[in-house]
C-alpha cells in the first residue's frame, strides 16, 4: 500500500495561517497560570482541605501556579475524561454533582463530587505513583481522604461507605480503589465547621497562625516564599482519622478493571493513529501484549493546559457549538467504524461572520524552532479527519510551549476527500479481516519514524526473524 501519510499530502489543496485566532488563544495560554478565583461569600471544600493556600493565594492574587503545577492539575482534569465507563456501572446516579452545605446545617462551604453510584460517593484522583495501602493513602493523601469525608457529612444522603479511586496518570491508567468508612458524621462535621470558622477568621484578621501549614509546602507550591508556612505546624487529623475506616477494596477495583474491558465492547473502532498505525493497534489488542508504551508526560500536560485553555477562548468568542449543530456534526460521520472524538469549532471570517463548522486536530510542538508549515504526518491525521465527516478543511491548532507559549493554527484544504475515505476504509478492512484471522503481517509497516530507532515495544511481534 503506498504510504497513507505521502497520499493524503498529495491531496492538499492549500495551507494558510490564521494568525488572528492564534494570537487571540496565546493571550488565554498566558493568563491560565492563575489559582481559580476564592468566592466572597462561601468557601469550596478544596479550599478547606488545604486552608494555607487559600489564606496566601487571597493574600497574594498576583503569584502564579509554577507552569509545572499548572501544567500538572491540567492534565488530571483532563484524565478524568479518560473514564466514561464509570457510567456503565450498575446504579450509576450522577457525574460531577455539586453539593452545599445549607442543607444540611454547614453553611459557608460547597463542593462538587465526581461521581455517586447508589448512595456511595466516589472521588477520582490522578497520581504518577498510586498507593499501595491505607497508611500509604493517610500519609501521602491526608487532603483527598479529608475531601471525601467532609462530602459525606455534607451530602444529605450522608453516605457511610464511599470511595477514592487512585488513576496512574501514564498508560495504561491502571486503577485502585480504597473504601472509606465515615463512622463518626458527627465528628467529622464539627472539623468541617471549625476549619471553616478558623480560615474565615485568618482571613478577616489576616494572620495564619492557626490554619496549619501547606499540604503543598515541600513540593511545588507556587507560595513558597512568600507565606509563612515554615513557622506553621502540620493539619492535625487525629480526629478525622479516628472517625474513618480505610481500606483497600480488592473487589471494586476488579469491578472498576471489569466495567473499563467491557466498555470496550465487541464493536470494531479505530483511531487516526490506528488508520496511519495498524500493526500498533492490532498488537496492542492481542491478549497478554507487553507493549511497554510511554506517554510523554510533560507534553501530555501541556497539552491539557492547551485544551483547557482552547474550551474557555471557545466559550469567550462563542465559537462552541450548539447541542443541535454537535448532533448534526455527529450524524454526518460518514464510516461508523472511526472514532475520531469530537474536535469542532466554528471558524469566524469575512466570508462565513457567523462561523464555518470545521474540524481541528492539536498538536504540542516541543520545538525551539518554528517550521514554515505543519509536519505531512499532522496533515494525513487532520486529512483522515475531515474525510470521515465529508469535510474538504480543518485546523491544525499547534502550541509552542518553548517558544513562550506561541501558537499556531494552520488551516488546510484538501481536494477530492472521497478519494482519501476510499483508502482508509481499505486500512480499516484490512486491519479488521487482520485481526479476525491472527495476521499481523498482512498490515503495512509502522513508518520509519514510529520505531523508535528499533526500539518500539512491538517489534519482536513485527519482525520475528530478527
Amino acid at each position: 500500500m503506498t504510504d497513507i501519510i505521502d497520499y493524503i499530502a498529495g491531496h492538499v489543496e492549500s495551507v494558510s495561517c490564521d494568525d488572528s485566532l492564534a494570537s487571540l488563544l496565546t493571550e488565554v495560554i498566558k493568563e491560565q497560570t492563575n489559582l481559580d478565583p476564592i468566592p466572597q461569600n462561601y468557601f469550596y471544600v478544596t479550599h478547606i482541605i488545604n486552608p494555607a493556600q487559600t489564606f496566601f493565594a487571597k493574600l497574594h492574587p498576583d503569584v502564579r501556579k509554577p507552569p509545572e503545577l499548572a501544567r500538572k492539575l491540567a492534565r488530571g482534569k483532563q484524565l478524568h475524561n479518560f473514564v466514561p465507563w464509570i457510567k456503565t456501572l450498575p446504579n450509576y446516579v450522577v457525574g460531577e454533582g455539586s453539593i452545599d452545605g445549607i442543607w444540611v446545617d454547614i453553611k459557608g462551604v460547597r463542593g462538587k463530587i465526581d461521581h455517586r453510584i447508589g448512595d456511595s460517593i466516589i472521588e477520582l484522583k490522578t497520581t504518577a505513583n498510586i498507593p499501595e495501602t491505607a497508611t500509604d493513602v493517610i500519609i501521602n493523601f491526608p487532603q483527598d481522604v479529608e475531601q471525601l469525608l467532609f462530602y459525606s457529612v455534607m451530602h444529605p444522603l450522608k453516605p457511610s461507605i464511599n470511595y477514592l479511586v487512585f488513576m496512574k496518570s501514564s498508560a495504561p491508567f491502571e486503577m485502585k480503589a480504597f473504601k472509606v468508612v465515615t463512622k463518626d458524621h458527627g465528628t467529622v462535621m464539627s472539623v468541617l465547621k471549625t476549619r471553616i470558622a478558623t480560615l474565615r477568621k485568618a482571613l478577616e484578621n489576616k494572620d495564619p497562625s492557626h490554619i496549619g501549614r501547606c499540604r503543598y509546602y515541600e513540593r511545588n507550591c507556587q507560595f513558597r516564599g512568600v507565606c509563612s508556612c515554615g513557622d506553621l505546624k502540620p493539619i492535625d487529623i487525629t480526629a478525622l482519622m479516628r472517625s474513618a475506616d480505610i481500606e483497600f477494596d480488592k473487589d471494586f477495583t476488579e469491578k472498576l478493571d471489569e466495567f473499563k474491558k467491557k466498555y470496550k465492547g465487541d464493536a470494531f473502532r479505530v483511531s487516526i493513529y490506528n488508520i496511519i498505525a495498524p500493526r500498533k493497534r492490532f498488537v496492542e489488542n492481542t491478549p497478554d501484549s507487553d507493549s511497554n508504551y510511554k506517554v510523554d508526560d510533560t507534553k501530555a500536560e501541556y497539552g491539557a493546559c492547551f485544551s483547557s485553555s482552547l474550551y474557555l477562548l471557545k466559550n469567550k468568542l462563542q465559537i462552541n457549538l450548539t447541542q443541535a449543530e454537535r448532533k448534526t456534526v455527529t450524524d454526518s460521520l460518514i464510516e461508523s467504524r472511526f472514532d475520531p472524538g469530537f474536535n469542532w469549532l466554528k471558524l469566524k471570517s469575512a466570508n462565513h461572520p457567523d462561523g464555518e463548522i470545521v474540524p481541528y486536530i492539536t498538536k504540542v510542538n516541543m520545538s525551539s524552532y518554528m517550521p514554515s508549515k505543519p509536519h505531512d504526518y499532522h496533515i494525513a491525521e487532520l486529512g483522515i479527519l475531515c474525510a470521515a465527516y465529508g469535510k474538504s478543511s480543518g485546523l491544525i491548532l499547534m502550541p509552542y510551549p518553548n517558544l513562550n507559549k506561541l501558537v499556531r493554527i494552520f488551516q488546510v484544504t484538501y481536494r477530492n476527500t472521497g478519494e482519501i475515505l476510499g483508502t482508509v476504509r481499505k486500512v480499516i478492512d484490512s486491519l479488521q479481516k487482520a485481526e479476525k484471522e491472527g495476521n499481523l503481517l498482512s498490515l503495512p509497516s509502522c513508518l520509519d519514524f514510529m520505531c523508535n530507532d528499533g526500539k518500539c515495544a512491538f517489534m519482536k511481534e513485527c519482525h520475528p526473524e530478527e
